[in-house]
């Protein structure tokens, strides 16, 4: 990850998330990025800035800053440990595969 002098600049983010496990961007310019097939974290600009919508739970998507490099380095940390819960928690649910019992 390349920083710049003073922190991790906007674009420094976004490659990093593209290069988070489990995490697909499929907007390429806006960043728009997807978890498991879901819409999960776009970007938005206001008069405070950038933020991130991204969506932690089930539920809505929860605005998280994105302006300074602190923010940004937070923000790619959230993401990042949300994402492989999820994919420790997908994978600790699996059962392996079924088997079909053949009928006498």
């Amino acid at each position: 990850m390349v920083e710049s002098p003073t922190g991790m600049a906007h674009d420094d983010l976004v490659e990093a998330l593209r290069r988070v496990d489990g995490l697909d961007d499929v907007g390429l310019d806006p960043p728009n990025f997807h978890s498991r097939s879901r819409p999960f974290l776009h970007f938005h600009t206001d008069e405070q800035g950038i933020y991130a919508d991204v969506r932690f739970g089930t539920g809505d998507f929860e605005p998280v800053p994105a302006s300074t490099p602190e923010e940004r380095l937070q923000l790619l940390a959230r993401v990042a440990d949300h994402v492989e819960h999820l994919s420790q928690s997908r994978k600790s649910g699996r059962k392996g595969p079924r088997r079909r019992q053949r009928l006498a």
